[in-house]
């Protein structure tokens, strides 16, 4: 088990050198322990002015909305209004994708655990206004191709999430982020706690940064991400102790500050039961409804990132521990490994991210004509190819991935990396180390025995050439 003393002693004496290690403008940390809670924070919120993180700094939590939202979703449960089970169609009859007949049979459970099997990726602009959600359902979710037979596999959705939180708005009749503060940030006393640019403007407002060493700037615009999707984590902002309170709830089983009663005690644990297995890590990782489930249970987590600003929210259950990072740059991953994912292996014996692989030296190429071939989504497009005696991934950005690198001041490029088999048809990139990077799966079979789709751990991309 860790003490809180231990965690408070790391964090006096280790975080602003782990910043400063992993070249990050800014972090905050808020770790919750049973009732006590560590607060630290290091760096600035912008490069440009030197203004300090503060612990009441609000930061961009991206994906960790979704957590907010399925949390929506399950009161909606609690108080009877949906079942899990319920198709959409039954509470909202305009909904669909591309594919009528398989949509109609896609379910809110379906949409919790990312299983519904269409394009996730729809971060078109709509409207600034508080319609802006109802236009990505109604004008684009239908545009959305169903690549797979909902409830089929694992495949990270935003456009399901911004379904979700169009059925909140219709149950509640009111706005999406009205509904966010009145359901939960109000009954868990966070304040610090804003929508769009304007609201964050109320507080010390961390800005993205892009860039390394002596060339880190920050982005020209608050938010690379437009409005249009709100409950899959676009411009959602908070402080770290804010995204504490959050988990500590969770934790909690459902109950907020002083015991009122936030979530039942039934949807929170359900929330966190394993559920459809996250291909290419063994069965250790599985999604639960919303959060992403670790070992069982043991660990649960989700984090958030895009183009500077990068966020993790980790809970062990069993000790009622929480852990909220916030940064307002990269290397979020090397403040985890090496402050907080200690911290939770002392207290759940598991570690929160992805376990490291060994690659061995590159093995025969017979038989790789299965995976070589072009994969693609709205925002990527993946060609795997057999390249002087080793196997290569190309990535090239595409739609709105390419156009918020724009936005972000950046040049959209193409990248090309070494994979290298782990076993079976599960591949991990080499980094320039030799160590293994992002693990990626083949799937599936065609009538020539290729596989249909590249699954990379979070999204199911099938192949088109």
């Amino acid at each position: 088990m860790v003490s809180i003393d231990r965690v408070r002693a790391d964090l006096r004496e280790h975080l602003a050198g782990v910043v400063l290690r992993h070249g990050v403008a800014g972090a905050s940390v808020a770790v919750a322990i049973g009732e006590e809670t560590a607060e630290a924070v290091a760096g600035v919120v912008n490069v440009r002015t030197g203004v300090p993180v503060t612990v009441d700094a609000v930061f961009q939590i991206q994906s960790i909305t979704k957590v907010w939202t399925a949390t929506l979703v399950m009161q909606l449960v609690d108080e009877g209004l949906v079942g899990l089970d319920d198709p959409v169609v039954d509470h909202l009859p305009g909904f669909r994708t591309a594919d009528a007949a398989a949509s109609a049979r896609i379910t809110v459970r379906h949409l919790l655990t990312h299983t519904g099997g269409f394009e996730g990726d729809l971060w078109m602009a709509t409207t600034r206004g508080d319609d802006a959600l109802q236009r990505l359902v109604e004008d684009w979710v239908p545009r959305a191709a169903q690549y797979e037979e909902p409830g089929s596999r694992y495949s990270y959705c935003s456009a399901g999430m911004a379904v979700l939180g169009r059925l909140v708005e219709v149950k509640r009749g009111a706005s999406f982020a009205a509904v966010l503060r009145a359901r939960l940030a109000d009954p868990l006393g966070v304040e610090e706690i804003a929508f769009d640019a304007d609201g964050a403007l109320g507080f010390n407002a961390a800005v993205g940064h892009v860039g390394g060493g002596g060339g880190k700037r920050p982005l020209p615009v608050w938010a690379t991400m437009h409005e249009s999707n709100p409950a899959a984590g676009n411009r959602l902002a908070m402080s770290a102790r804010a995204l504490c309170a959050f988990g500590r709830m969770h934790v909690g089983d459902g109950l907020g500050p002083e015991g009122a009663r936030v979530l039942s005690a039934a949807s929170a644990r359900a929330m966190r039961e394993a559920g459809p297995v996250l291909p290419g890590f063994g069965g250790s990782r599985a999604v639960g409804l919303g959060w992403e489930v670790v070992d069982g249970g043991a660990v649960v987590r989700h984090g958030g990132g895009a183009i500077g600003f990068e966020s993790s929210l980790v809970l062990v259950p069993a000790h009622r521990m929480v852990v909220a990072v916030l940064v307002n740059d990269g290397g979020l991953a090397g403040v985890m490994r090496d402050l907080v994912e200690p911290w939770v292996e002392a207290a759940a014996g598991v570690v929160p991210g992805p376990a490291p692989v060994l690659l061995g030296r590159a093995e025969s190429l017979a038989g790789v004509e299965r995976y070589a071939g072009v994969y693609a989504l709205g925002i990527e497009r993946v060609a795997v190819s057999v390249v002087e005696g080793r196997v290569e991934r190309s990535f090239t950005p595409l739609g709105e991935s390419r156009s918020m690198m724009e936005r972000a001041g950046l040049v959209p490029e193409s990248f090309t990396e070494e994979i290298r088999r782990v076993s079976g048809d599960l591949f991990a990139a080499v980094g320039p180390d030799g160590a293994a990077g992002a693990l990626m799966e083949f799937l599936d079979a065609d009538g020539a025995g290729r596989a249909r789709f590249l699954h990379t751990g979070r999204r199911s991309v099938p192949r088109v050439g």
